[in-house]
């Protein structure tokens, strides 16, 4: 009995001890443990383990559901913006909303209609640019073929055309290329492309000297023009003389002011383009040549396009009508005049009667024609238009050289007389 205690308490023991060496064995292999290890728990602190800094914020889906769409209609805005100066061809605000809509979508599209922008500005190399990068990314269809041959068109143009660059200082200076009679192409900084081979380049801002040269553009090799414009010594002044006034004035196709013009108008000697304009006036247009150190007037006659009656017209057309009436009269005396003796005292009062008709009536109407014709020839310019300056000197401009005469009594008697040029100040 003593022994059988003692064995089961030896027993116990032994399991006791035994106990976290089977603890520590290693588990039977499962399929689940030849997945990756699943990643480690964090911290119970999470300011342990997070650094130092702001709190990254995470939007909800929602949230972001809401921001794309907001993005999405603010791009499609400025595309349709951009659709529309693209219609009005404004190619180059255009390309502006579509960069900007480009940025917030990504849409391969805008950058099919910023190579399209450029096909038109004649911008080769950044068509070219644009329509890979859209072919890059475009799906089969009529507008990738419409690309690819754009494409094609724009680096075919690369190969026949090259830049031209043109810059000046001071900038904004007018560019006439090849032919002068077609007008201004454009402004400083130019940018353009030209057949490779000879071209005449002419380049003008008021104040300055006209810039004429002959250059040649070499195939794939652009051409720069780096301009320092001298200011223009040669230079006279323009007195536009108007006998309206509030009428406008342009001088070389720049608005200069109302009328009347105090003062005279320094501009480079040569020929100048002078329009005065006014709504009921006829338009005044002329070529005249100004002269280095001299005034140039200008008389802008003009007068109204629509006949307007003054008192003269009704008067003289009312004289008219009487004197007709007078004539008429003369004609019914002489008729009944006809039918009485020559010796009765009737025939003679008829006799009477028609000659007055005749002689009153061709006085009225000659009178009335000629206040007629005097309205229609007359100065027509109404008085509240009319222009009280017109026609006075003007005060000559500084470092004007004005003729001076000059008398002196001589010793011997007479006069001296002597001739030189004075300048206004």
């Amino acid at each position: 009995m003593i022994r059988a205690r003692v064995f089961w308490w030896v027993l116990v023991v032994a399991l006791c001890a035994a106990g976290p060496l089977f603890a520590q064995a290693p588990a039977a292999p499962t399929p689940a443990e030849d997945a990756p290890p699943a990643p480690a728990a964090l911290p119970a602190d999470p300011a342990a383990a997070t650094p130092a800094g702001p709190p990254k914020v995470v939007l909800s889906p929602e949230a972001q559901v809401q921001l794309s769409e907001a993005d999405r209609a603010r791009a499609d805005k400025l595309q349709g913006e951009g659709d529309a100066l693209y219609g009005q061809g404004r190619y180059k605000e255009a390309i502006e909303k579509f960069r900007e809509a480009f940025e917030i979508s990504a849409d391969p599209n805008l950058q099919y209609s910023i190579g399209m922008s450029h096909s038109q500005l004649e911008a080769w190399q950044e068509c070219v640019l644009y329509m890979q990068r859209f072919l890059d990314k475009a799906q089969p269809g009529p507008k990738r073929d419409r690309a690819e041959n754009t494409l094609k068109n724009c680096d075919a143009r690369i190969e026949r055309d090259q830049l031209l660059i043109i810059e000046s200082d001071p900038p904004a200076a007018r560019v006439f290329l090849d032919d002068r009679t077609k007008g201004v192409r454009g402004s400083t900084p130019f940018r353009n492309y030209v057949r490779p081979g000879t071209h005449k380049v002419w380049v003008e801002l008021d104040g300055y000297e006209t810039i004429e040269q002959t250059i040649e553009v070499q195939i794939k090799e652009p051409f720069r023009m780096n301009l320092a414009l001298r200011a223009n010594q040669n230079v006279g002044w323009l007195h536009v003389d108007s006998p309206i006034k509030g009428a406008t004035v342009f001088i070389d196709g720049k608005n200069i002011g109302l009328t009347p013009l105090r003062e005279p108008l320094a501009y480079p000697a040569g020929r100048h383009q002078i329009v005065v304009d006014r709504d009921g006036y006829n338009r005044f247009d002329q070529h005249v040549s100004v002269e280095k150190g001299k005034v140039t007037r200008v008389d802008a006659a003009t007068a109204r396009t629509e006949f307007q009656g003054s008192w003269r017209s009704g008067l003289g057309w009312t004289a008219n009508v009487i004197g007709l009436l007078s004539i008429a009269g003369g004609v019914v005396a002489w008729q009944f005049a006809d039918r009485e003796f020559n010796d009765t005292q009737d025939f003679k009062d008829l006799a009477f009667y028609e000659k007055l008709g005749y002689g009153l009536g061709g006085g009225l109407m000659a009178a009335g024609t000629g206040l007629i014709i005097w309205d229609r020839v007359r100065d027509r310019i109404d008085d509240e238009h009319r222009n009280p300056d017109y026609g006075k000197p003007v005060k000559p401009p500084v470092g004007t050289p004005v003729p001076t005469v000059g008398l002196a009594p001589m010793p011997g008697g007479g006069l001296f007389m002597s001739l030189g040029f004075g300048f206004g100040f």
